[in-house]
């Protein structure tokens, strides 16, 4: 909230001279049959005017600018100005008063400033002011009760925001610890199922590959030795991405420091394609630019997911990889000449390779060429914030 000079709240100071401008009016423009008391004058003026300033900081002080009105509301009555004048402020600090403390403050703040001004209107009133001290104690009460209602009304919508607030955050808090049991339940199951099958296969593929080499005459052995030796190597890699993924999950540190999958590893996943039986080669069109983080281990994980999809389901004899770079993104394709089928039809590799490029704003597609074969084809942009 903006402050004037003083302190002063830039609506309390508009409501100050929007009430002052029309007591001052009323006071003297108000047909001389419609007012109780003389006539106002210089004098009369200036108490009017004075019993009006307390609004200004009302708004911040409000039972301290009540009281601060008294003397000069008194003055001006006692003097026999137009008492109506100065209802309109009256009304308004009373009511200020009683919105901002509690019912017991309001009560306690309020009786002598009635009292008050019952006994003002007894010594200047006339012969019969019973209707004239009725009618000021029915302002003065509704004032106090309007200023009270507001005051429990906002106290009630501030209590309803906090609950609601405090439902939200125990929302979230109940979400939260739900996704990180399951986290840990699918952390323990990784680890129990998939990490020990991976460790007994690299154990026995390395044992194998070590044994065939202590017979380097045997020719055979040759052609046996070197795919089990592919085992033992993609296997070995693959239990180090799946401890740093378990690690991920419970929510450990994680060595920051190791490399992340780039395109740079491209090469070895087309020895390893190649010693699974499959012909693959990798075009790139263009200059390859520094790529942002997220898109460079998008692109790698699609071109990984799609070449395993050929060896495990296309039963195919090549498989062609083209990596085109433009100025505003990376087209991907990856085809292969076999029997048209990319992720054995229950899998989960097309829908993961969709999420990963529509999680940095690209798209994919996925399905069987006309001319024989499947075909993956993406576009990631490059201008994807990261962390989005």
């Amino acid at each position: 909230m903006t402050r004037v000079a003083g302190g002063v709240r830039p609506r309390d100071a508009l409501l100050t001279a929007a009430v002052l401008g029309a007591t001052l009016l009323a006071a003297l423009l108000l047909p001389e049959g419609w007012r109780d008391g003389r006539p106002l004058d210089g004098r009369g003026a200036a108490l009017l005017a004075a019993l009006n300033l307390p609004l200004l900081v009302s708004g911040k002080w409000p039972v301290a600018a009540l009281y601060a009105s008294l003397l000069p509301q008194i003055v001006y009555h006692a003097l026999d100005y137009p008492h109506d004048a100065a209802v309109v402020a009256a009304a308004v600090l009373v009511y200020r008063a009683a919105r901002g403390v509690s019912r017991t403050t309001a009560v306690l703040a309020l009786t002598p400033v009635a009292l008050v001004t019952v006994l003002t209107i007894l010594l200047v009133g006339g012969d019969t002011p019973g209707p004239e001290v009725a009618a000021t104690l029915g302002w003065m009460l509704f004032a106090a009760v309007a200023g009270q209602a507001v005051r429990l009304h906002k106290a009630y919508l501030a209590e309803v925001t906090e609950r609601a607030r405090r439902a939200e955050h125990t929302r979230e808090e109940e979400a939260a610890r739900r996704v990180a049991e399951e986290r840990l339940r699918i952390a323990r199951d990784l680890h129990d199922v998939l990490a020990h099958s991976i460790a007994v296969i690299n154990v026995q593929s390395s044992v194998a590959v070590h044994l065939l080499d202590a017979r380097p005459d045997d020719p055979a052995t040759k052609e046996i030795a070197e795919p089990l030796r592919t085992v033992s190597t993609v296997s070995s890699t693959a239990l180090g991405e799946l401890r740093t993924t378990l690690d991920l999950l419970r929510g450990n540190d994680v060595d920051r420091n190791e490399p992340a999958p780039s395109l740079d590893g491209l090469s070895t996943l087309v020895t390893n394609t190649r010693a699974s039986g499959v012909e693959a080669t990798v075009t790139e069109d263009g200059d390859r630019p520094a790529l942002p983080p997220s898109v460079e281990i998008t692109l790698y994980r699609i071109i990984q997911e799609s070449l395993t999809n050929v060896v495990k389901h296309a039963a195919a004899p090549h498989a062609w990889v083209r990596v085109e770079y433009r100025p505003d993104g990376v087209a991907l394709t990856v085809t292969d000449d076999g029997r048209g089928t990319g992720s054995g039809g229950s899998g989960y590799g097309i829908i993961g390779m969709t999420e990963r490029a529509h999680s940095v704003g690209g798209r994919l597609s996925a399905g069987p060429r006309t001319g024989g074969g499947y075909q993956v084809a993406a576009w990631l942009p490059l201008s994807t914030v990261e962390g989005s």
